[in-house]
C-alpha cells in the first residue's frame, strides 16, 4: 500500500476516533498561552458534517501529501491573530487548516519545479495558485464562524514551505 494511502487511513481513524471519543477543543483568537488547545484544535470537529466535509477534502487530495509539515504549518498559523467582518473569530477547531496547507505545499513545489525547467510554465502555474486555489482561502471572509485568516494563512505559509523546501 502507498504511503499515501496509508497516511489517509491512519488521519481518517485518528479524526473519526477523537470526533467519538474525546469533546472537541478548540482554541480562541489571542489565547496563545493554552498551547494544548493549538494542538487539539486539528483533531476536534464541531460536528459530523465538518469532520465529513474535512475527510471528503482529505481523500480527494493526491500524491504526497507532506503531512508533518502540514501539521506544524497548522499549529504554528493557529498562533497568528485572526479576524472576521462578523466581528469575534469565535473558537477554532478542524482539519481544514492542515488541508490548507497541504494544498499550499503542493502548489509550492509545482511552481519551483516549473521555475526550474520552463519560465514561462512558472509564471502560468503561479498565476492558475491565484486564480484557482488562493480565492477559496479568500472566500471563507463571507461565511460566518469560518476562520478564513487561518487558512490563508496555512495555504500561503504552505505555499512558501513547498517553494522553499529542498
Amino acid at each position: 500500500m502507498k504511503r499515501e494511502m496509508i497516511e489517509k487511513c491512519v488521519v481518517t481513524l485518528v479524526l473519526v476516533a477523537c470526533w467519538l471519543f474525546l469533546p472537541a477543543v478548540g482554541y480562541t483568537n489571542g489565547d496563545t498561552e493554552n498551547i494544548k488547545v493549538h494542538l487539539l484544535y486539528i483533531v476536534s470537529h464541531a460536528n459530523v458534517w465538518h469532520l465529513a466535509a474535512n475527510l471528503l477534502c482529505l481523500w480527494l487530495l493526491w500524491r504526497k501529501l507532506y503531512l508533518y509539515s502540514s501539521l506544524v504549518i497548522a499549529f504554528l498559523a493557529s498562533l497568528i491573530p485572526a479576524f472576521s467582518i462578523y466581528g469575534d473569530v469565535g473558537v477554532t477547531l478542524g482539519f481544514s487548516g492542515v488541508l490548507f496547507a497541504i494544498v499550499g505545499t503542493k502548489w509550492g513545489v509545482y511552481c519551483r519545479i516549473c521555475k526550474q525547467t520552463h519560465i514561462a510554465q512558472w509564471k502560468n502555474a503561479l498565476s492558475q495558485f491565484m486564480i484557482r486555489i488562493l480565492p477559496f482561502a479568500l472566500l471563507g471572509i463571507l461565511i460566518p464562524h469560518v476562520n478564513w485568516c487561518l487558512h490563508t494563512y496555512c495555504l500561503l505559509a504552505g505555499f512558501a514551505y513547498g517553494w522553499f523546501r529542498r
